[in-house]
C-alpha cells in the first residue's frame, strides 16, 4: 500500500495510483492541518481551534472523531473496526499523521529548503527552485476560506515567500540560465506582494543580473511611488541598497558601513530578552534543585532541557530560573519562542531564530550570512569568550535546536519541549528535567498566592468530599496537578468573572467545583478520566479564553 499526499495547492491523496475522494470541506481541512504537521501530534483542542476558531459547535469533538474515522477507512480499507491505524494514529490527546516524508509535498518542500541552507550558495538557487515547483496553487486551496485564513495556513504561505526571497538572493551567483528560471517565480511573487520591500529589492537584483537594468530601475520607481503615495513612507535600506547596486554594479559585494535600518535605534549588543517572571511562582523546589549551578568557573557550554505535558509549567520554570541566574551571565540573555507546538503558528526555523539572535547581538541585516551553517558559525563566534544565557522555548525537536547551541564555554542554553530531547542528552551532555504533575501542596500554594490563603481555605472547606475511588493523595489535585489549569481557576476567581461558563461544563470533579464556581448538580466526572478531561471540557466550552493559552 502506497499513500501520497498533496497540500501545496488543493488537498489531494492517492492510494497506490487511485486518487481518493476526501469528503466534505471540514474533513479535507482536518487532513490539511494534519499534513502540515505530519509526524507530530496535534491535540484535539488544537484541531478544533483551526477548524472552527473561537466558536466551535457543541459537537466539535464528535465531528473530529467522525472525520478521523472516515479518513482512516480511506487510507486503510482493510482496517477492522477495532484495529489500530498505522497512518492516522491516536496519541497525546489527539492525532498524528504517520507517513513517509517523501509522500507529502510540504515535507519535501521543507527538506529541500534545509538542503539549500546547508549546501553551497551557487547550488542553492536550483534546490530552492525545485522546492517551489512543488506548489500547485495556494496552500490547501480547496478548503473553506475562513479556515485557510487561520495562521496555521497563512504561515505556510509565508514559508513559500521566504523561499522565493532566498532563491532570488542566490540566483545571480547561479548563472544566467538559472537566474532566468528564478526570475519567473520572483516576478509572480513580487506582483502579489507589492509592498514587500525585500522581495522587490531581490527582484531588482535578479533583473539586473539578467541584463534588465532599466526594468529593475522601473521596479524601484514603482515601489517608491507606492510607498510614498499610499503609506507616506520612504524606501527602506534593502530597496535603497538594491537601487545603488543596479546604478553602480561595481559596488556589488561591498557593505554599507553604517546601514540606516530606519528604526532610529542602535543595535542591542547586550540583549536582555527574557519575558517577565511570574509574580506568583510556586513549587517545583525539587526540579530547581536538580538544575546546574551557574556560579562556578565557566566550563563547557551547558544545555538544560525541561520536558513535560502541555500546561505543566515548562516555560514558567525556565523563565523563573533564568531570572534567578541572569546576574551570572553579564553579556546578556537571549530568548525565543520556537512555536514547536503552537496550534496555529508555524514553527520558527533555525535560520529565522539565528537571524533574530544575530540582530540582537549587533549584526546588521546585510551582514547576516545567507546559509544556515554560516549563520551558526557567526553566532558561535560572537558568543566565544562571553557568558550569555539562552532560552529556547517550545522546541519541536533536537533538529530545530542544534544550530542554536553555542560552542564555547561560559554559555548556558535552556530548552523547553513537550518531547524528551534525548539527542541533546546523548550528543551534548544536556541535563534533562521532566515536569510531573504538581503535588497537591504546591498546587494549593499556587492558588493561595493567586487568591489569598484565607479564600482558598474557605472555598476548599466548602467543597464536598471526592468520590471514594479518588480519596487519598489523588483527591486534592487542584487543577489536576497541571499548573496552567490551577492558574486558570485562580484567574477566574480572582477577577470575579466567570471565564468558564458553569452551564458549559459537563464533567467537573467536586474538588475543582469550589474553585471554578460550578454548581454541584452537573454530574460527576468518571474517575479514571480525572483530571484532564474535566479541564479540556472547561476550556473547550469557554467562549472567552484563547485556546492557545492552554499550550505549555
Amino acid at each position: 500500500m502506497a499513500l501520497r499526499f498533496s497540500v501545496l495547492g488543493p488537498v489531494r491523496a492517492w492510494l497506490n495510483d487511485t486518487e481518493l475522494e476526501l469528503g466534505p470541506p471540514k474533513q479535507r481541512a482536518l487532513l490539511a492541518i494534519l499534513l502540515i504537521n505530519a509526524g507530530h501530534p496535534l491535540s484535539l483542542h488544537e484541531i478544533i481551534a483551526v477548524l472552527w476558531g473561537g466558536e466551535p459547535p457543541d459537537t466539535a469533538d464528535n465531528l473530529v472523531h467522525r472525520y478521523v474515522g472516515a479518513l482512516r477507512r480511506l487510507f486503510e480499507p482493510d482496517l477492522t473496526g477495532r484495529g489500530a491505524s498505522s497512518v492516522l494514529v491516536r496519541g497525546s490527546g489527539g492525532y498524528r499523521l504517520d507517513v513517509e516524508p517523501a509522500a507529502v509535498d510540504v515535507l519535501r518542500f521543507r527538506e529541500l529548503r534545509r538542503v539549500a541552507e546547508r549546501g553551497e550558495p551557487a547550488a542553492a538557487a536550483g534546490t530552492l527552485l525545485s522546492a517551489l515547483e512543488l506548489w500547485r496553487g495556494p496552500v490547501a486551496a480547496d478548503i473553506p476560506a475562513e479556515v485557510r485564513m487561520r495562521p496555521a495556513f497563512t504561515l505556510v504561505e509565508a514559508e513559500r515567500l521566504a523561499v522565493v526571497r532566498s532563491a532570488a538572493e542566490h540566483a545571480p551567483a547561479a548563472g544566467a540560465e538559472m537566474a532566468e528560471r528564478v526570475l519567473l517565480v520572483v516576478r509572480q511573487a513580487a506582483a502579489e506582494h507589492r509592498l514587500d520591500e525585500l522581495l522587490q529589492a531581490r527582484l531588482m537584483l535578479v533583473l539586473a543580473a539578467t541584463g534588465r537594468q532599466a526594468e529593475a530601475l522601473e521596479v524601484y520607481r514603482a515601489t517608491h511611488r507606492l510607498l510614498t503615495e499610499d503609506l507616506g513612507l520612504d524606501p527602506g535600506p534593502d530597496l535603497r541598497a538594491a537601487h545603488q547596486l543596479v546604478l553602480r554594479p561595481e559596488q556589488a559585494g561591498e557593505t554599507d558601513p553604517e546601514p540606516d535600518r530606519g528604526t532610529g535605534q542602535e543595535a542591542v549588543k547586550k540583549p536582555a530578552q527574557l519575558p517577565a517572571d511570574l509574580a506568583v511562582f510556586a513549587g517545583r523546589r525539587h526540579e530547581l534543585d536538580l538544575l546546574p549551578d551557574p556560579t562556578g568557573e565557566p566550563g563547557p557550554a551547558t544545555v538544560v532541557t525541561i520536558g513535560g505535558m502541555g500546561g505543566s509549567g515548562k516555560t514558567t520554570l525556565a523563565v523563573h530560573w533564568a531570572h534567578r541566574i541572569a546576574e551570572h551571565f553579564p553579556d546578556g540573555q537571549l530568548y525565543i519562542d520556537l512555536h514547536g507546538f503552537h496550534p496555529s503558528r508555524a514553527m520558527i526555523s533555525p535560520a529565522d531564530a539565528l537571524h533574530s539572535f544575530l540582530g540582537a547581538l549587533g549584526v546588521p541585516a546585510n551582514g547576516i550570512p545567507a546559509t544556515l551553517e554560516a549563520q551558526t558559525a557567526l553566532f558561535r563566534s560572537l558568543l566565544a569568550g562571553r557568558r550569555v544565557l539562552i532560552v529556547l522555548d517550545n522546541a519541536r525537536d533536537s533538529e530545530q535546536v542544534r544550530p542554536l547551541l553555542p560552542g564555547a564555554p561560559g554559555c548556558l542554553t535552556v530548552v523547553t519541549s513537550r518531547h524528551q530531547l534525548y539527542d541533546l542528552v546523548t550528543g551534548h551532555g544536556a541535563t534533562a528535567i521532566t515536569l510531573e504533575r504538581l503535588p497537591s501542596a504546591d498546587a494549593i500554594e499556587l492558588l493561595s498566592r493567586r487568591l489569598g490563603a484565607p479564600r482558598v481555605a474557605r472555598e476548599a472547606a466548602a467543597a464536598p468530599p471526592p468520590p471514594p475511588r479518588l480519596t487519598g493523595s489523588a483527591a486534592p489535585r487542584w487543577g489536576g496537578g497541571v499548573p496552567r489549569a490551577a492558574d486558570l481557576c485562580g484567574g477566574t476567581r480572582r477577577t470575579g468573572r466567570s471565564r468558564i461558563r458553569p452551564g458549559g461544563c459537563r464533567l467537573v470533579h467536586p474538588c475543582c467545583r469550589a474553585v471554578l464556581g460550578v454548581p454541584l448538580g452537573l454530574g460527576a466526572l468518571v474517575p479514571q478520566r480525572f483530571p484532564d478531561r474535566a479541564f479540556r471540557c472547561c476550556v473547550r466550552r469557554s467562549r472567552s479564553p484563547s485556546r492557545s493559552s492552554w499550550q505549555g
